[in-house]
């Protein structure tokens, strides 16, 4: 089957694990959105690997990486990447780069930082240029992956690409950014990237035709998608499963299954509102069980119960058909578990998610308590180990959302993963 995986929280949710479990059942993985600002954190050979930009397939020789045209490349960052993962042995023979993947330019970066210093409302970008970077694509001016193949083209393309930022930043009372170094830099990346490059889009088309098992690999999650998130508390790209098919050039006949990924808990980076988020001693005690530090910045993320209202509408969004849960050991040994199960505000109590974040910050959630359990939940791999009191807001969880559980993660490993219904 054909398998979509979305995060369905604020990013950060776990995907990578996921994948990384998920992945070896499929013939092809390919990234469809997003640029290095995602951080999946995979553990490979007892190593902690961050990738960025690289599919989580890379550790299967046999399975096609795919980073697709809808993803915004910084290519300087994923050469550094593969060098690193081939530091690990792996060879990465199987990555295809999309030549019509947008590039992520100094400009972007340069702005990036400029804009977020100069909002009246911060929005905690990671400042890695990636919404300048896709505000070029739908201002028609992007330059792509392609253009570093040729060396000519692609100086000239950035010249012009030069005088207008560069009119840009000079308005903020910012210096010039130089094309040189920064041109001869891309374009040997780019040389680096060529027998990587190609049509992405006809590759994933003929693996379609040859009936080939594709899995769909999302970054972000749910809540952060330029339409459907916490607006303007988002990223800036679809990603929700609309992304899939606008990031890959495939049909919606392409997907047979959609996977969700949750956290047993809930976590945010950056600003926006966040009605469930924990402060003082509790929130700083969820933060340091569950290791809630941003594998792309080191940023400490913020920590609060599982919004079931929010989940709810990830799901309903995405038409979810099976929950990946993740990190439910970091809940071991708590008294109590709660869940917000509804929203009160000036207009009444309300189970329906408001996207943007002027109503969603004057909302108070409305919780359910869970009793809490003393089991490690580490060492267990059937769902029959797990204690009464765990398998009580498992079912909840699916009751409420209208998806089944089909996977737990009980630890960081591969192996601690509990298949519920593979079904």
């Amino acid at each position: 089957m054909n398998t979509v995986v979305l995060g369905l929280q604020w990013g950060d949710e776990g995907k990578g694990k996921a994948i990384d479990y998920l992945a070896g059942g499929f013939d092809v993985v390919a990234r469809f959105q997003g640029g290095h600002n995602a951080g999946h954190t995979v553990y490979y050979r007892g190593q902690k690997v961050v990738l960025h930009l690289l599919p989580s397939g890379i550790f299967y020789p046999d399975c096609l990486a795919v980073i697709a045209h809808g993803v915004v490349v910084q290519p300087l960052q994923l050469v550094e990447e593969i060098r690193n993962a081939r530091a690990l042995g792996l060879r990465l023979d199987n990555l295809v780069l999309s030549a019509n993947a947008p590039l992520i330019l100094p400009f972007h970066q340069r702005l990036d930082v400029v804009f977020e210093d100069s909002r009246y409302q911060r929005i905690g970008t990671t400042r890695r240029g990636i919404g300048p970077a896709y505000e070029d694509v739908v201002g028609r001016r992007a330059l792509f992956v392609g253009d570093l193949l040729d060396e000519q083209g692609f100086r000239s393309k950035i010249a012009v690409l030069a005088e207008y930022y560069n009119r840009l930043l000079a308005a903020w009372g910012q210096p010039a950014e130089a094309v040189e170094p920064a041109a001869s830099a891309y374009l040997e990346a780019g040389e680096f990237l060529r027998p990587m490059v190609g049509d992405s889009g006809a590759r994933l088309r003929r693996a379609l035709r040859e009936g080939k098992k594709i899995l769909f690999e999302g970054a972000q999650g749910t809540l952060l998608d330029i339409h459907l998130g916490t607006y303007p508390f988002v990223t800036s790209s679809n990603t929700t499963i609309a992304g899939v098919f606008s990031g890959t050039g495939l049909s919606p006949r392409a997907v047979d299954r959609v996977i969700g990924i949750s956290k047993a808990y809930a976590t945010r980076v950056g600003e926006g509102p966040f009605p469930s988020e924990l402060g003082g001693k509790e929130g700083e005690r969820l933060r340091e069980l569950g290791n809630e530090y941003g594998a792309t910045t080191g940023r400490p993320r913020r920590v609060g119960w599982l919004d079931l209202v929010a989940l709810r509408h990830a799901v309903q969004v995405n038409g979810v058909d099976s929950l990946f849960l993740t990190k439910l050991d970091v809940l071991d040994g708590l008294d109590e578990v709660r869940a917000a199960v509804a929203y009160e505000s000036g207009g009444g109590r309300s189970e329906d998610f408001p996207c943007l974040a002027g109503a969603l910050a004057g909302v108070r959630p409305v919780y359910r308590s869970f009793p809490g359990w003393k089991t490690e939940l580490g060492g267990l791999r059937r769902i029959a180990e797990l204690p009464g009191a765990a398998r009580a807001y498992l079912d909840f969880i699916a009751e409420y959302t209208g998806a089944r559980i089909g996977h737990l993660s009980v630890g960081t490993e591969r192996e601690q993963t509990i298949a519920v219904d593979l079904k």
